[in-house]
Order: C-alpha cells, then sequence, then structure tokens
C-alpha cells in the first residue's frame, strides 16, 4: 500500500513537473516571438521615419528652383558647332575665301537670327563681346562687339550666287557704334566660276566715317585672267573729289564722262558717268542691321 501510494505521488509529482517545463518552455517562446515583434516594429518605425524625413527633404528640394535652360538659347547639333568652330579658324588665319566657301556649303539648322556665338553656346541674345554674329545664314560678322554691334577690329562677310559666279563681299577694319569708323576696307571676290569681262576681284581702302569714305582712297581691280590695276583718289562722305587728275570727255551719246589713269599705268583709265560720280558708291559694302 504504501508503495503503491509512492508510485502515485511519484507520477504526480512527475506530471506537475512536466508541466512546469511545458509552461517555461511557452514562456521563452512567447518572449522570443516579443522579442523579435518588438524588434521589427522598431525597424519599421525607423524605416518610417527616415521615409518621412526623406519625403520632406524630397520636398524642400522640390521648392528650390531648379536652374533652367535658358530661352533664348539656340540648340546646335555637333555638326553645327564643328561647323562654328571651323568657320573661326578661317577668320583667325585670315582666310576668308576658306570661310566663305564653308559659310555656302554648310547648311545651317537653326533659323533665328541674329545670333550670337561665344565659342561655346548660340543665343539669340547679342550680349557676348567676341564671337560670330550671324544677321543672316549668308552673312556674319567676327570680331569685338559692344551692346550686339561692331565695336574695335572686325570683320564682315556675305555670301552670293550670281548668274556670273559665286562671290563673297568683305568688309574688315576698325568699327565703332556699328559702323566703319577708321582705316579699314570693303570689297568683293569671285572666288568660283567668274567667267567673261568682269572683275574677279574689286578692294577699296582707306578711312571711314560712319560706313563712308573720307579721305584718300586706293582701289584696286584684277580681272578674270589675274592682271591688276590700282588707283588712287579721293572721297568726301562716300563721293568721289575731282581734281587735275580727272580728265572729262564726251561718250559715244554726248554724255560727260570722267576718265582718271591707273597709277604708274596708262593703259588703263577709270571711267564714270557725270551721275556716277554724284553716287556715294565708296563706302561699306556689308552695313550691319538688324531691322
Amino acid at each position: 500500500m504504501n508503495d503503491k501510494w509512492k508510485e502515485i505521488k511519484r507520477q504526480e509529482n512527475l506530471r506537475v513537473l512536466a508541466a512546469i517545463l511545458l509552461t517555461a518552455l511557452l514562456l521563452f517562446i512567447l518572449a522570443v516571438a516579443g522579442t523579435l515583434r518588438n524588434g521589427k516594429m522598431a525597424q519599421n518605425q525607423t524605416e518610417t521615419a527616415i521615409l518621412k524625413t526623406d519625403s520632406s527633404k524630397d520636398s524642400e528640394r522640390s521648392k528650390i528652383a531648379l536652374p533652367e535652360k535658358d530661352s533664348d538659347d539656340i540648340a546646335l547639333t555637333q555638326g553645327d558647332q564643328e561647323f562654328l568652330n571651323s568657320l573661326m579658324g578661317y577668320f583667325g588665319n585670315g582666310d576668308l575665301e576658306g570661310a566663305a566657301r564653308l559659310l555656302d556649303s554648310y547648311e545651317i539648322s537653326w533659323s533665328e537670327f541674329p545670333c550670337m556665338y561665344d565659342g561655346t553656346a548660340m543665343s539669340k541674345k547679342l550680349l557676348g563681346t567676341k564671337g560670330l554674329i550671324f544677321l543672316k545664314p549668308s552673312t556674319v560678322f567676327t570680331g569685338e562687339f559692344l551692346n550686339g554691334q561692331p565695336e574695335g577690329s572686325c570683320t564682315a562677310l556675305q555670301v552670293i550666287t550670281l548668274d556670273e559666279g559665286k562671290r563673297y563681299d568683305y568688309s574688315y577694319g576698325t568699327w565703332s557704334g556699328g559702323k566703319m569708323n577708321g582705316s579699314g576696307a570693303s570689297g568683293y571676290n569671285y572666288y568660283d566660276g567668274a567667267i567673261g569681262d568682269i572683275n574677279r576681284k574689286s578692294a577699296k581702302e582707306g578711312v571711314f566715317k560712319d560706313d563712308q569714305m573720307e579721305g584718300e582712297v586706293t582701289y584696286t581691280s584684277t580681272n578674270t585672267t589675274g592682271e591688276t590695276t590700282k588707283w588712287s583718289f579721293k572721297t568726301l562722305a562716300g563721293k568721289i573729289v575731282l581734281d587735275d587728275r580727272w580728265i572729262q570727255e564726251n561718250d559715244s551719246q554726248g554724255g560727260i564722262v570722267y576718265k582718271l589713269m591707273a597709277d604708274q599705268d596708262e593703259k588703263h583709265a577709270y571711267t564714270l558717268s557725270e551721275s556716277n560720280i554724284e553716287e556715294d558708291r565708296w563706302k561699306n559694302f556689308i552695313e550691319f542691321s538688324i531691322d
């Protein structure tokens, strides 16, 4: 009887111990699960805080005005950039014919004129002090500028296609207020297709005042065979001033003409009618005008 009771008591103790162990195990599992859940919640809260912070930063950034592309800039292709840099190179080397051939052969992609290229970008605003200013696809100025017009040393070039051939007109020298003022030259050159009895090259050098020639002028003419002739005379406000070197004659129609023999060459005479004498033809070939 006593042994049986002891056995029963021992089994009860084992059940109690098993219950205690099971309870402890459950409490341990619950504790671990709670820790993991709390950690996850803390992580989520941290991530949420970070997201809120990032969102706040993004919101602040959105309030800051980002730099926008200047609406006056003109988009250029890689080909445009190469063309413009090559054109500046020709001008820098004093090669007007090379510049004219390039200008005539390249199809410009932009359509806004006037515009200015400063060596890096093209703009509809003429604000730079050096570079290229295009008045139109066939007319370009290069050199020094102020307030959007030539000021200082500057060269103008214009390409023209005529029945007798392709030519370029040019003007270079000292400019002030957008006009030639000071020493300079203006003329033209047929660089392709010039045939017949025409002057292939023509150049007039001297002093300009507001685009018109004043004082002594040297006029040079070259025909299609390469023969060059030179004359010297005086001008005032772009008009020839007659002196005793000019010979007055009558033409076949009875009209008055004036002849000036070439410098050191009695075979060639520069002949003008009476109406031609009154014309202010001795001036800058390429005026700077953006109207």
